[in-house]
């Protein structure tokens, strides 16, 4: 009778041990990771100006200038790590349209994307700024939080309009800009 008991026992154990081999383990419903996948993709949508005449009109401030250097990323709210921004210091070489503070040749501009540990968001049709680029910036001052990038802060102008890189002296507007904006690509800085 023991050695049944003693069979029937470690027969159990047996299926047991082995009936977890090969079983698909449980997943927590709710994820943990602050960004599950690395780095998200978003789209901005706002108001993007539907001609040069607009976006001139709605611009506190419209320069020429070169990235000088990008700053580490930021969160902009700490409880969402998915939300960084990166702000960059701009060397203003031509001030197109409206005053830059006295004594100023440095301005400092935030945007939506970069990186913060694992958690990334790249903007379509809306890139980073890249040391050494050149650009005409259409912006407008930023006064939503406290500024640590000892240059005036500022915001480009709407959804991928308010910046037009230049590329052998010439402007070519981001994707993200409106059909009016882009009738002006290609147009010489020097015209």
């Amino acid at each position: 009778m023991k050695t049944r008991v003693i069979g029937a026992l470690c027969i159990g154990v047996l299926i047991n041990v082995t009936s977890g081999y090969g079983q698909v383990a449980r997943k927590d419903p709710v994820s943990r990771d602050p960004c599950p996948g690395g780095t998200g993709v978003g789209i901005l949508d706002g108001i993007s100006p539907d001609s040069l005449e607009q976006l001139v009109r709605l611009s506190d401030l419209i320069v020429a200038g070169t990235v000088a250097k990008v700053l580490p990323s930021t969160l902009i709210n700490p409880n969402n790590p998915s939300l960084p921004e990166t702000t960059s210091l701009i060397s203003v070489n031509e001030v197109v349209w409206g005053t830059l503070p006295y004594g100023t040749n440095t301005i400092a501009i935030s945007e939506l994307g970069g990186r913060v540990g694992p958690c990334g968001l790249v903007i379509a049709d809306d890139p980073l700024v890249e040391s050494g680029e050149e650009y005409i910036f259409f912006l407008v001052a930023e006064k939503r939080r406290p500024n640590t990038s000892g240059s005036p802060l500022y915001s480009t102008f709407g959804a991928g309009g308010g910046k037009a890189k230049i590329t052998d002296r010439k402007i070519q507007f981001l994707p993200g800009a409106s059909k009016g904006l882009h009738r002006h690509d290609n147009t010489a800085t020097d015209a």
